[in-house]
């Protein structure tokens, strides 16, 4: 009788886990390395956390990590995007068409402010 109630409990808690729940793993593809134009989300970090472009250059973020991520500008950006939510292996793209210096932060894992707390960068474009 016991092993039956702990099979339903258990059960039940894993019902309550909907569609909001973060997407966890790591696996394939879910690996990253900084390049020029790529910045990495990996051990809930930015990955190079400052990175200088041209303007003109598309930049991507991929998450490397086993848990959600979103890119956004921070407050008083005068260039704005927020990404989706970006799973294992995913990816968000922008393009920066003017100089500038772009400050941005993960919505789940850092907090926007002045300057942004938590997880976030800085895009520098020339």
């Amino acid at each position: 009788m016991r092993k039956q109630v702990l099979a339903i409990v258990a059960s039940s808690a894993l019902l309550g886990c909907g569609s909001n729940a973060p997407t966890y793993g790591g696996g394939p593809g879910s690996t990253c390395t900084p390049t020029a134009t790529q910045v990495c989300m990996v051990n809930l970090a930015f990955s190079p956390a400052a990175l200088t472009v041209l303007h003109g250059t598309t930049v991507t973020w991929k998450n490397g990590d086993g848990v959600n991520h979103q890119v956004a500008s921070a407050i008083g950006s005068t260039d704005t995007y927020n990404s989706n939510f970006i799973a294992a292996g995913g990816t968000y793209s922008h393009t920066f068409a003017t100089a500038g210096t772009y400050v941005y932060y993960c919505t789940i894992h850092g907090a926007d402010g002045t300057p942004p707390t938590g997880m976030h960068g800085t895009i520098t474009v020339n």
